[in-house]
């Protein structure tokens, strides 16, 4: 259906300028497609990431006048000035993207509203180069030699070019780039610790939208051959961001139909310019209060299907699920397949499991701590979370970290899996110095975790979910390729996801958005999610807490399988009876410092955990 979806538009795109009534139409097409290619750039920056720029028209700007320049005034071939119009706006671009690693919502729209007024005011004042308020005159239109047929040859030129651009936003939106791109935009700490690099990527998507937009202002500047600065103001940015919200925020071909309803409005309010605004400001808010999925959402609808891809209802609650009739990990579940290798050997051992099709590298015993802290310390103004704490995980052991409400350890595991840098101490994990890396080069040394509030991305199915911590694969340029020749690597993607649902028994919940879903079932997809990446080490912040008797009795089995398989957890949870039950080793803090450790039974005798709980000794 892809392929032949694509074919289709190459075929009208040939035949479009051949049955056009007049060059009007053929025109009108044009200004479609420039406003297009914009809009995919800012919807990819605002739509999936989640940034909000009002100063596209400064980077439109770059793109006309870098190649209207070079043509006009120096006589450069067209061919030559593209290049160094995107270059141009990447390098724009490039600089922005640092100062969004700084800068977040309303204030990151101020940065670049700011930048915009710049450009514009750049391209007004520096006469010499732009021809000031006067302009560009004579600009090179690009007609390939052919001015009687000049239209129809550059519609297919830039047509042809957003037919690619749209191939490669399809690839982007339904790969690990677009499912990675949603998980920073709901959560940065999240994406983090599934081994994203939120920071680069920011960055990129930031230059990316600029290029887009430099390319839309190439095609601008070479289509009537005239480049006034009075193109680039604020109305412009605003028109791009009208035509992604309209369209569909987030949605692959919701820039080019905002783009159609955008310059369609445009002609029929022509003869109205004094009201205009408030024409297109109407219809925003109409779209934001009633079609907040926009025109793509409102023909989803009208097909009776759901923008996230689910079926649009949770399926019929008996069968597996938290609680009920799947696999269960210690009893032939994931606790069927034996850890291969000698627990006394030396290096890696691999481990298994059939039913889920879940393996990973899990150290061999004997060979000393897994994971070591020495003397961590974190403080908040003055407040001391977590005081000089020492601990050794040892592999293939549940150990468990437990204290009163405040007692520091959710902040000592956002430290060991980096979201917090400690104010002193070192960790060490597997042998290596691990206290000054980055969260997501923890997360690709197979330290994997889950949070104490669920962290889902709730634009993403439970399937796509579980495909985030799948942070494995091509390159985009070698993926789009294969995309392109089959479906084979977003089905092996998704089978993978299968299995580790199908391994917590809520396998017939794959295409349903998590926040559908009681909470049990959600916590069961974050474990999945968690497994994914394959962890060496797995964290889990509570991952009992909201659950009834059953569910957390469904989850005490899972974690029991994952330990007969190898794996190494440290937990950390208030319900003592789940720990005492599960755990090989307790660490108890109390008020940020280490007050006892050692076997459940031990721990649970000794007088000063006993004062922390009961509040004295003699109760």
């Amino acid at each position: 259906m892809r392929h032949l979806r694509y074919l289709v538009a190459a075929a009208a795109i040939a035949a479009f300028p051949l049955v056009s009534p007049n060059p009007y139409f053929i025109n009108l097409a044009q200004d479609i497609a420039i406003a297009a290619i914009g809009a995919i750039g800012l919807n990819i920056l605002l739509g999936l990431s989640g940034q909000l720029s009002l100063g596209q028209a400064g980077f439109l700007a770059l793109g006309a006048y870098g190649s209207g320049v070079l043509a006009t005034n120096h006589g450069w071939p067209l061919w030559a000035t593209l290049p160094v119009s995107l270059l141009l706006s990447a390098v724009a671009g490039g600089v922005l993207g640092l100062v969004a690693l700084r800068t977040r919502t309303h204030y990151l729209a101020m940065v670049t509203l700011a930048f915009g007024y710049i450009v514009e005011i750049l391209a007004q004042r520096w006469v010499d180069i732009t021809g000031g308020s006067m302009g560009l005159i004579g600009v090179p239109q690009l007609n390939f030699g052919d001015f009687q047929n000049g239209a129809a040859n550059y519609f297919w030129a830039i047509a042809a070019t957003l037919l690619l651009l749209q191939m490669l936003n399809d690839y982007a939106m339904r790969s690990r780039f677009g499912r990675s791109l949603h998980a920073i935009k709901e959560s940065e700490s999240f994406a983090l610790t599934v081994g994203i690099d939120a920071a680069r990527w920011r960055s990129l998507v930031f230059m990316v939208s600029a290029v887009l937009a430099g390319l839309s202002g190439f095609f601008f500047a070479h289509q009537a051959g005239y480049v006034s600065s009075d193109a680039f103001g604020l109305d412009r940015s605003i028109a791009l961001l009208i035509a992604v919200v309209i369209g569909g925020l987030g949605s692959a071909y919701g820039p080019i139909l905002g783009a159609i309803i955008l310059v369609i409005l445009n002609q029929l309010t022509a003869g109205l310019y004094e009201v205009s605004y408030y024409i297109f400001g109407g219809i925003l808010l109409v779209v934001m209060l009633f079609f907040p999925a926009g025109a793509v959402g409102a023909v989803q609808r009208l097909f009776g299907r759901r923008a996230g891809g689910g079926s649009g209802a949770v399926p019929d609650a008996s069968g597996a699920g938290a609680g009920g009739t799947g696999a269960g990990a210690g009893s032939g579940g994931a606790g069927a397949t034996a850890q291969t290798g000698d627990a006394g050997g030396t290096g890696a051992s691999s481990t298994t499991d059939g039913a889920a099709g879940f393996s990973f590298a899990a150290p061999a015993t004997g060979q000393g701590p897994i994971l070591e802290l020495q003397d961590i310390t974190k403080s908040y103004s003055g407040v001391t979370a977590v005081n000089a704490v020492s601990l050794k995980v040892m592999p293939g052991t549940v150990h468990a970290v437990i204290g009163p409400n405040g007692a520091g350890k959710s902040t000592l595991i956002n430290v060991i899996s980096g979201l917090y840098q400690p104010d002193s101490g070192s960790i060490r994990f597997m042998g290596r110095d691990i206290t000054h890396l980055a969260p997501h080069r923890r997360a690709a040394l197979g330290l994997t975790r889950t949070f104490q509030n669920l962290q889902l991305i709730g634009t993403l199915t439970v399937a796509e979910n579980v495909m985030l911590g799948l942070q494995r694969g091509s390159g985009f340029a070698r993926g789009w390729l294969r995309w392109l020749a089959s479906d084979a690597e977003e089905r092996d993607e998704r089978a993978e996801a299968l299995r580790l649902l199908r391994f917590f028994g809520i396998e017939r919940l794959a295409d349903v958005l998590p926040g559908d879903l009681p909470y049990g079932h959600r916590k069961l997809c974050e474990l999945a999610r968690a497994l994914a990446q394959r962890p060496t080490m797995l964290f889990l912040d509570e991952p009992i807490a909201g659950l009834n008797e059953g569910e957390a009795k469904e989850i005490m089995e899972k974690i029991r399988g994952l330990k007969a398989l190898g794996m190494t957890v440290l937990l950390v949870e208030h319900n003592m009876s789940f720990v005492m039950q599960l755990s090989d080793t307790v660490t108890v803090l109390d008020y940020g410092r280490k007050i006892g450790e050692g076997a459940p039974d031990v721990v649970q005798r000794d007088e000063a955990v006993i004062a922390a709980y009961l509040g004295t000794g003699e109760a």
